[in-house]
């Protein structure tokens, strides 16, 4: 049987490892020199102050640290939302006073006038007891150039009997750059051939009259005449100014 564990020349024996051996001794080899050159590198940083250790501890200490943030974050984002909360329900709650705050000066403002309204059918400041014009207001109508007139007449109540007569409109402006006066005739429907408004009251009686004005007019204020046949004549002029409805 043939020996193949070495080969003998002359007083030396040669012998030859199986190729699995001298694998393993060479990644042996490889591994050591890569751990003596990863102990040499950490000795050097130990040395210059660097610790493995201490840069785990660190780095703890850091994440903690950071999850601290983060909750305290979190924290401060809800107290955020709670602001803001709050100040929606108090702008709301402003905004509601407000609305409350001005109802109430729009009824104080109604009822102030009514005051005066009825105090002058009662006892008049200037003393006159005749028949009177309380007010003219303009209100816009249903389309475009149409408008409705509201006149209020008051007379005292020391007269004993009732005021009876006609109300005769006039509005004045504008067309084609030159004044004009258009009486009802011209643009209200709902009136006497003649254009006046009969009126017949004791103590005061709201007049309404729609009007349609021409599209090239452009009012500038409105005459109101009334005349009874017991009382004197009455004449007012007003601006022409449209208010808003109520």
């Amino acid at each position: 049987m043939a020996d193949t564990g070495g080969l003998r020349t002359g007083r030396f024996v040669i012998r030859t490892r199986p190729l699995w051996q001298r694998r393993l001794w060479l990644f042996g080899g490889i591994f050591g020199v890569l751990l003596l050159v990863y102990a040499a590198y950490e000795t050097g940083r130990f040395q210059g102050g660097y610790s493995k250790f201490a840069e785990i501890q660190r780095r703890r200490e850091l994440n903690a640290q950071i999850d601290s943030l983060g909750e305290a974050n979190e924290k401060l984002k809800a107290e955020l939302a709670k602001a803001e909360l709050a100040k929606n329900v108090d702008r709301e709650a402003y905004a509601e006073v407000e609305k409350s705050l001005s109802d109430l000066q729009s009824q104080v403002l109604k009822h102030r006038e009514e005051l005066t309204f009825y105090r002058g059918i009662v006892a008049p400041e200037d003393g006159v007891g005749g028949l009177r014009i309380q007010r003219l207001q303009v209100f816009p109508g249903g389309a475009e150039h149409h408008y409705r007139l509201q006149l209020v007449l008051v007379q005292s109540m020391r007269q004993d009997a009732a005021a009876s007569g006609a109300v005769t409109i006039h509005i004045e402006g504008v067309r084609n750059n030159a004044p004009v006066q258009l009486p009802l005739s011209q643009i209200g429907g709902d009136t006497r051939a003649d254009g006046q408004v009969d009126f017949k009251f004791r103590y005061f009686q709201e007049l309404q009259q729609d009007i349609v004005l021409p599209p090239d007019f452009e009012p500038r204020a409105v005459t109101v005449e009334v005349r009874s046949g017991r009382l004197a004549p009455v004449r007012e002029s007003y601006p022409w100014e449209i208010q808003a409805e109520s």
